[in-house]
């Protein structure tokens, strides 16, 4: 074997002992990333950094419910974002659209849509027809509903965190149109006692060839934790214990991760590091050759 063949041997060796590396550190990991309420400022404590997706996010980001040792055994964190364009979704595996309005959503609609349809997952928490652009620019708008308890089975009022019952909507709420999701390619999550259709879901590649998993639900507030509503210990998901929706959010999540396109991660820096070695030992068998 030849000095050149050598070095181009051990290169190949070195990038792929830099992809192993990669790749274990990342084995488990899922990141989600939402906007900020500087980008969103329409949609108040319902932004993804607001406090009533905190209870969300810490039960995603709690390691008894996802992690190693989990009911769920892949580690999410969470992230902020404070522009929502191909750079900083390029950073995440899946986008959470939170209450947002139409007008507001409008900027980074298209750059949403991209993501999921080239492998991004998206997980939508629609309301009503003024905060539904991001659902809407998929072809999937929301129109309100009576706001009756919804149910249904597996996957999700039916998962790994258990099974979820009537399971309750509040302040503004919504309906999906079934002819809509079934055009394209979806399946029907829930329904209310009206027989309204309040989520539905798709797994990588179904919505579109290359398309990541989708899910929308027809009211945030199934999902979020709110005080406003004059119920004495709030409204919505309650995460610690567990309540009905608390379940739901939960079951729900664990699909989308287990299901999703999961785009790969941007190459870590220490894979660049690797393969620059790589080329510099090349560069210098070649000068010691033709010395």
């Amino acid at each position: 074997m030849t000095l050149a063949s050598r070095a181009i041997r051990a290169l190949v060796l070195i990038m792929l002992g830099g992809a192993a590396c990669s790749a274990n550190a990342d084995v488990g990991s899922y990141k989600v990333g939402g906007a900020t309420s500087s980008i969103i400022s329409d949609s108040g404590s319902w932004s993804w950094d607001g406090s009533y997706l905190s209870g969300f996010r810490s039960a995603l980001e709690n390691p008894s419910n996802f992690g190693p040792a989990g009911i769920v055994n892949r580690t999410i964190e969470t992230v902020n974002l404070s522009t929502v364009d191909s750079t900083s979704l390029a950073g995440v595996n899946m986008f959470v659209g939170t209450w947002v309005s139409d007008s507001q959503a409008a900027p980074i609609s298209a750059s949403v849509s991209n993501f999921f349809l080239n492998g991004g997952d998206l997980f939508l928490l629609q309301d009503d027809s003024s905060h539904d652009a991001l659902g809407a620019n998929l072809g999937l708008s929301t129109t309100a509903s009576d706001g009756s308890v919804s149910n249904g089975g597996a996957p999700l009022f039916d998962g790994p965190f258990g099974i979820a019952h009537d399971v309750r909507q509040f302040y503004n709420v919504g309906q999906l149109d079934s002819a809509a999701i079934f055009a394209h390619n979806g399946h029907i999550g829930g329904t209310n006692a009206s027989g309204q259709i309040t989520s539905a879901y798709w797994s990588a590649g179904e919505y579109a060839a290359g398309a990541g998993a989708l899910f929308i639900i027809a009211d945030i507030d199934m999902i979020s934790t709110t005080t406003a509503c004059g119920e004495p210990l709030g409204c919505g998901a309650f995460y610690s214990p567990l309540n009905d929706n608390g379940i739901y959010a939960l079951n729900t999540f664990s699909y989308l991760q287990s299901n999703g396109g999961n785009p790969p991660p941007v190459p870590e820096p220490e894979t660049y590091a690797m393969l620059l070695a790589g080329l510099a030992l090349i560069s210098y068998i070649a000068k010691r050759k033709q010395a």
